[in-house]
């Protein structure tokens, strides 16, 4: 996405075998194990195909991306994304979003925004939080949907609900704004803590700042965060474990920003930040 996002494991196309039949499960394993011949590699890719053919919707899902990916079966874009959707209409959220993202890639022959972002919501209404990230960060750029920050806000707090460093690392941002979301310095340190505790390399940058009482705009230090992530001086190597469940909040860190704040002469309960400039958001896809 963004050079924030660079660390981000994208998760979103695992798939449990809870679901998934034994013929599946043995075909997909011979096939995807090295130490078997070749041979017998292509044959079980063979089946495989052939019980996504017969309606498999975990098959469909294997073969599709094999036909995306290429490896073991020649890359395919077409069958790609005709497997692919015959499994997210099955309600495989991990192929929904597969397929989202297929759509909005840059692939010629299947590029399709409104398509993509179709299955991409339906994939994060199926429970996908990267899914739900992905439509929070397509919402804010405005590049393949109409730009909607309330929207993209939504979508944002889902992914970070469920324990998303990226998503509550984003949210501090809108948050401490008010962009899509009303503006708290208090709910904004919230999440950036949230995204610390959750290994985000880049959010104990905010807070830091944030308890200083410094006042530019987030534009301004995601420049700065930049420059430092380039010249080396991170926080991976300090960053705490992840937090085990929910939002994890320093109170003392934060009644030292409020009483930081009161003594810059704010009222304890004003949230505004002066702005000097417009905030806004790079999303590379």
């Amino acid at each position: 996405f963004s050079f924030e996002d660079e660390e981000m494991q994208d998760d979103g196309e695992q798939i449990s075998t809870y679901g998934m039949s034994y013929e599946c499960q043995d075909l997909q394993s011979v096939a995807n194990d090295e130490s078997f011949p070749l041979v017998e590699r292509d044959e079980a890719a063979e089946q495989l195909e052939q019980l996504a053919e017969d309606g498999d919707a975990y098959a469909q899902y294997i073969i599709g991306t094999a036909y995306r990916d290429g490896g073991l079966l020649i890359p395919d874009t077409a069958k790609a994304q005709k497997f692919l959707e015959c499994a997210a209409k099955q309600e495989i959220d991990a192929a929904q979003y597969a397929l989202g993202k297929l759509y909005l890639s840059d692939d010629a022959d299947v590029h399709n925004p409104a398509k993509g972002i179709y299955w991409l919501k339906r994939s994060a209404d199926n429970g996908n939080d990267f899914a739900a990230y992905w439509l929070g960060k397509e919402y804010l750029s405005g590049k393949n949907v109409s730009k909607d920050t309330s929207t993209a806000a939504e979508y944002l707090r889902q992914a970070a609900d469920n324990g998303s460093a990226y998503a509550q690392y984003l949210l501090g941002k809108l948050t401490l704004m008010g962009e899509g979301v009303p503006k708290d310095m208090d709910a904004a340190y919230e999440w950036f803590a949230a995204a610390r505790d959750n290994g985000h390399t880049y959010a104990e940058f905010f807070m830091k700042r944030m308890e200083r009482g410094e006042q530019e705009p987030p534009s301004v230090l995601l420049a700065s965060t930049r420059l430092l992530y380039h010249m080396g001086n991170i926080f991976r190597d300090n960053a705490p474990a992840p937090a085990a469940n929910g939002v994890q909040i320093d109170r003392k860190r934060l009644a030292r920003l409020r009483q930081k704040r009161v003594a810059l002469g704010h009222k304890p309960d004003d949230h505004e930040l002066e702005q000097q400039q417009g905030f806004s958001m790079k999303f590379h896809m």
